[in-house]
């Protein structure tokens, strides 16, 4: 039996997140809260491969251990949310990436304390938008030519967390997606495009702020 591409492993991870996303819409589960200011510390790994081998792709060139910070705010059931890595490799600090990521999130609580607080909450979500990453360590200013690529992704991510009252929560995000990058070049119809999935798992730790 032909075991399913990373592709299709990936899209059918994006149904999967669709599907929750669309049923705990509609249900009365979500959390309740109308705005909720949040920012994570990410401790884990990703790889990613692209689609033509003899093209270097970023996320495969940047694969390994990272160490990730994220800040964003949910208004209902939208999330934007903005991400730094930096990866590591043999020699020491590695690559980094930057997104900037939109799309529909929630937050269900499964399980909740006496006083009504949620003790373990699940974060399904799935967003897109831009990024960009380096073959190196960012020295500041980021300009053009220390990109080794720039693009659109668009992602899955399913997240779990241990609440510790209404605010700190420790917990574990798994996400898959596929993106769509450019060179360092920039050219639209140049040939050092790269096509292709990615995959992450990243221990967490978050703050939740909000009405």
């Amino acid at each position: 039996m032909k075991r399913p591409s990373g592709v299709a492993r990936v899209v059918g991870f994006m149904v999967v997140t669709c599907t929750m996303l669309a049923f705990t819409g509609s249900g009365a589960h979500a959390e309740a809260r109308f705005v909720d200011l949040h920012g994570s510390v990410l401790l884990g790994g990703m790889t990613g491969r692209g689609s033509k081998s003899q093209v270097p792709d970023m996320f495969h060139q940047t694969e390994g251990l990272g160490l990730g910070a994220e800040l964003g705010v949910r208004l209902l059931v939208l999330d934007l949310s903005l991400r730094f890595q930096q990866m590591f490799d043999t020699g020491g600090t590695g690559g980094t990436l930057l997104s900037a990521l939109f799309g529909p999130s929630v937050a269900i609580p499964i399980r909740r304390l006496d006083g009504g607080l949620p003790k373990f909450v699940l974060h399904p979500s799935l967003v897109g938008g831009v990024v960009f990453g380096t073959g190196a360590p960012v020295s500041p200013p980021l300009n053009n030519d220390q990109l080794a690529g720039k693009g659109l992704l668009v992602m899955g991510r399913f997240g779990a967390e241990r609440m510790f009252g209404p605010i700190l929560g420790v917990g574990a995000e798994v996400e898959a997606g596929y993106h769509y990058l450019l060179g360092a070049s920039g050219a639209v119809n140049g040939t050092d495009r790269s096509q292709g999935w990615q995959l992450g798992l990243f221990a967490t730790a978050s703050f939740h702020l909000g009405i």
